[in-house]
């Protein structure tokens, strides 16, 4: 399931870099700071060729992304994309069936997401990141003390219920927005203004995102 995941992201991914303008590319993408968006796209690219060549000291840590950027500052776009097109058979095949944490397929759709809401462009379809938000929903609720419990539930009434405690917080977002922030695509003050009940603590907000917390508001798609 996943490798068909990792295949479908780069296409879109791919098409939509293709189209894009000179001063498109150069826009900064605020989910991740110092990065333009042909940056995000020298990094999936540099992920893919790293797989390839199994060149994944450090991998997935700051160093290792920045010099797949570094490395490819000044590629033309049609370049990275025939590059991130040879190595892509090499991380599908070593994708799981499933997700249960951090991989390529992940990282594709995660800033796919970046890319998008960068452009102000409408957010990606649902059917696209529902497998991840499926197992990432259960993230806050580990988090938090055994004496809790978290229950969090989606526009479509999805729920993600953990915990076995007396004190019951209840979390009602779109699942979009929760994918996002489980993700740490959305700031302490974003989460926190979701429809809560009764209001989170700090330590129950700063229990979501897989990459930690983050202050800056991050863009939100109008639909």
């Amino acid at each position: 399931m996943l490798d068909a995941s990792y295949r479908a992201a780069r296409g879109r991914i791919s098409t939509l870099m293709a189209g894009l303008t000179e001063d498109q590319l150069s826009l900064a993408v605020p989910a991740t700071p110092g990065w333009s968006v042909h940056d995000v796209l020298a990094h999936l690219t540099g992920g893919a060729a790293d797989v390839l060549a199994q060149r994944l000291d450090g991998a997935p840590g700051e160093s290792w992304t920045a010099r797949h950027v570094a490395e490819r500052r000044d590629r033309p776009v049609g370049a990275l994309l025939d590059e991130w097109e040879r190595a892509s058979p090499a991380v599908e095949a070593s994708l799981p069936e499933r997700f249960a944490g951090p991989n390529l397929a992940a990282d594709a759709i995660c800033h796919e997401g970046d890319l998008r809401e960068a452009l102000g462009l409408p957010r990606i379809d649902r059917e696209h990141w529902q497998p991840f938000l499926d197992v990432l929903g259960y993230l806050p609720g580990r988090r938090v003390r055994d004496s809790s419990t978290l229950v969090i539930s989606d526009e479509l009434g999805q729920e993600w219920r953990c915990g076995s405690g007396e004190s019951v917080t209840v979390l009602r977002a779109a699942g979009y927005e929760l994918m996002r922030g489980l993700f740490s695509r959305r700031s302490r003050s974003q989460i926190a203004g979701w429809d809560w009940s009764p209001e989170p603590t700090a330590q129950l907000v700063d229990s979501f995102g897989v990459f930690g917390h983050r202050d800056d508001d991050q863009p939100v798609p109008v639909c």
